[in-house]
């Protein structure tokens, strides 16, 4: 008895480390610097090692929508790696391959989850405490400051806002999880959806307030059940007056923002070259020169590392480009990133990695099962923020939203296909149960003489 004890006790400090982890790392990535990184890498290492060792036994096997989601990981890398192969290993290219490696180190990750098997409630409570911690965070900056600031925890303000929302409406997908614990617990996630959307609008991140409707209407029809419908209309009603709250105060700085997006894309088409100075006018010029790169080297792209800003500054000596952009080392938009520095190779791993993703988690939202639904749909909330975040933000090359999208997708992934599982053994079980009841029923196979 005392060895099994010892034998059991790395399997449940593991256990309890990851839970850990579950529950904390979505406020981390936003209010510590490095915080979503660190336990990124600390799982992946455990996972690793895991493997070498052969812990816990012999590893298992992955269910069908752990190995797409492998699949697609392992594509992004694998294209990551072609492309600095080709385009040379400089030193600010391998710099960055720390931080376009993470989606490889959601394998292991996936393999951990399958040997410690995490709660499912832990995806739902760490996505609601990030969102109500990031939105009260945002409140706390907003209100003290003595003048107009944007809330940004210890990242950008595009990040902190983009990724508070992604989680509130994760959260709010799980209300069938809520519901289950007791009408109570419903506070959990609306606090979680409305507190996600003050910190998105106090962050003034302006790309991200696009995908709030289609996020909306991804709720609506998730929940556009008999048992959920009411719920589905509340959802919505209530992102629909946080909305009109945000619009309608000045405090907090959305109506003005808006009319100065406005405003700045109008100036920008009159006369390029005097207002691609101002903050949209930058962006459309590090669109136009992401293309330009592209046209140069369409096939693997310019490279990783600062090549995108040597290509800035050697295009500005040239009178090509405005000198509003020499500082910046990003174009800002994931497909024209990805073409620019990786080129057409890049962004086939990109598209593979959400092709393989977006099976598993459009399939689970389909599902009859509640339960299995609400993980499919928490599933393409991601894919869907991620989708909108990515045309003014490099969402698939900063570190704080790649940790968030490869940690998420990898424990949804995971969790459908343990759900999907269970289910199945629970079907099998019961046509046992039928069987034997049927055989029993008639021993004799035939009707009893009198």
């Amino acid at each position: 008895m005392p060895s099994l004890m010892v034998e059991a006790l790395p399997h449940r400090v593991v256990g309890g480390v990851t839970v850990l982890i579950l529950l904390a790392l979505p406020a981390l990535i936003l209010l510590v610097p490095s915080g979503g990184s660190v336990p990124y890498h600390l799982l992946a290492l455990t996972a690793i090692l895991a493997l070498l060792l052969r812990w816990p036994g012999a590893p298992h096997r992955l269910t069908a929508e752990e190995r797409l989601a492998s699949l697609g990981f392992a594509a992004f890398a694998v294209t990551v790696l072609l492309s600095v192969a080709e385009t040379g290993f400089s030193r600010e290219a391998v710099r960055d391959l720390d931080v376009l490696l993470r989606p490889l180190w959601a394998i292991p990750i996936i393999y951990l989850f399958v040997r410690v098997r995490p709660p499912e409630g832990m995806l739902w409570f760490g996505l609601s405490l990030g969102a109500v911690v990031a939105g009260l965070n945002a409140l706390y900056e907003v209100v003290t400051a003595a003048q107009y600031v944007r809330a940004e925890g210890s990242t950008s303000a595009v990040t902190y806002g983009n990724t508070a929302l992604a989680m509130g409406v994760m959260a709010a997908a799980g209300l069938a999880y809520f519901r289950r614990l007791g009408r109570a617990w419903l506070i959990v996630p609306a606090a979680a959806l409305l507190l996600g959307l003050v910190a998105s609008f106090l962050s003034g991140s302006r790309g991200g307030w696009l995908a709030i409707p289609f996020l909306a209407l991804l709720l609506l029809w998730h929940y556009w059940q008999p048992r959920y419908r009411r719920l589905a209309i509340a959802s919505v009603l209530a992102v629909v007056a946080a909305v009109s709250l945000a619009l309608l105060l000045p405090q907090t700085g959305v109506k003005n923002r808006i009319d100065q997006a406005v405003t700045q894309v109008q100036l920008y088409g009159q006369d390029r070259a005097v207002h691609a100075d101002n903050p949209v006018g930058k962006r459309l010029e590090l669109w136009r020169a992401a293309w330009s790169m592209f046209q140069e080297q369409p096939l693997f792209g310019g490279g990783m590392g600062y090549s995108f800003n040597r290509f800035l500054r050697e295009g500005i000596a040239d009178g090509k480009f405005h000198p509003s952009i020499a500082v910046q080392t990003m174009p800002h938009n994931v497909v024209l990133d990805l073409l620019a520095l990786r080129g057409l190779v890049g962004l086939v791993g990109v598209v593979v990695l959400w092709w393989a993703l977006g099976r598993v988690f459009l399939s689970a939202a389909r599902h009859p099962e509640m339960e299995i639904r609400a993980l499919g749909a928490a599933g393409l909330a991601l894919l869907l923020g991620y989708a909108v975040f990515g045309m003014t933000d490099s969402v698939m090359d900063y570190g704080p939203p790649l940790v968030f999208f490869c940690f998420y997708s990898a424990l949804i992934a995971h969790l459908v296909g343990r759900a999907r599982l269970a289910q199945g053994a629970l079907a099998a079980q019961h046509r046992q149960v039928e069987d034997e009841r049927a055989s029993g029923a008639c021993p004799h196979g035939g009707a009893a003489s009198v």
